[in-house]
């Protein structure tokens, strides 16, 4: 196939890549704002890490910025398909082409590379001479909410799309896989800047609360504006020295409170 053929093929693609990326990220939003109207007042105040205030209007205009984020996405996006076609990135259709095994092990791969290029790239653009220009629109968000998640700058938005090309160049990797990728992301993304953990106390007390980032780890990165630069994971924080110092006795006071009130709302036994 022609090099002509793949950019014409693109440009009629490119129109179902943006409306899938626009998706991606409303299900995402959508699929936390559901879950805060389902629960009671009472859970959700429970589980509230909010450190400052939401200001009025801030989810609006959080909506306006993620509609250029979803443009960049589907732009970078388009480049991958193009790439794809040409041979260029390691897509595969056959889920045997690689073997189980390793369509078992990508997803994880990705993951964890994902991670170290975000929190590289994010302690990047907190260096003073790039934050105000690539950065600083992301964190105008000081109390997140679920539609911070793509509240980017345009230099941002591109940095960010930039891992999946980059990574396909050396990384096989099956559609499927990609696919499972980017739901997680979008849903770990969202419920970072959700102001509210969503996940069960056990977890938060055992291996997540200890290997994973949690809601407030992200909470306190955006209410004080440094420290806490990972995504996913923890361990970039703790071997750099960037984690918050106060983050970690801040997540088991808020793991005892969640126990404490658990306690208090149990049913009364009777005991005679």
């Amino acid at each position: 196939m022609c090099i002509h053929e793949v950019f014409a093929q693109a440009v009629q693609a490119w129109p179902m890549i943006w409306l899938l990326d626009l998706l991606r990220y409303l299900i995402g939003v959508a699929a936390i704002l559901i879950v805060f109207d389902l629960a009671s007042a009472h859970w959700l105040e429970r589980r509230l890490v909010r450190i400052r205030r939401v200001i009025a209007g801030q989810p609006w205009r959080e909506f306006l910025r993620s509609l250029r984020t979803v443009v960049i996405f589907s732009l970078v996006g388009t480049s991958v398909f193009i790439g794809y076609r040409l041979g260029i990135h390691r897509v595969y259709e056959d889920p045997l082409a690689y073997g189980w095994m390793w369509l078992v092990a990508s997803l994880p791969v990705i993951v964890v590379l994902h991670d170290a290029w975000f929190y590289w790239t994010h302690r990047l653009m907190h260096w003073p001479r790039l934050f105000g220009d690539v950065h600083r629109t992301h964190h105008l968000s000081v109390a997140p909410t679920p539609w911070t998640a793509y509240s980017f700058s345009a230099v941002e938005a591109f940095v960010q799309a930039l891992f999946l090309p980059v990574v396909l160049l050396v990384i096989p990797a099956h559609q499927s896989v990609i696919f499972a990728w980017m739901i997680w992301m979008v849903l770990r993304n969202v419920m970072g800047h959700s102001g509210t953990e969503l996940l069960p106390r056990r977890w938060l007390a055992g291996w997540w609360g200890r290997w994973l980032t949690t809601t407030l780890h992200h909470e306190m990165h955006h209410a004080y504006g440094y420290g806490n630069y990972a995504l996913y994971f923890t361990w970039w924080d703790r071997w750099c020295g960037t984690e918050h110092p106060e983050y970690r006795a801040r997540l088991a006071a808020h793991v005892a409170g969640l126990e404490e009130k658990k306690a208090i709302d149990a049913p009364m036994v009777d005991a005679r």
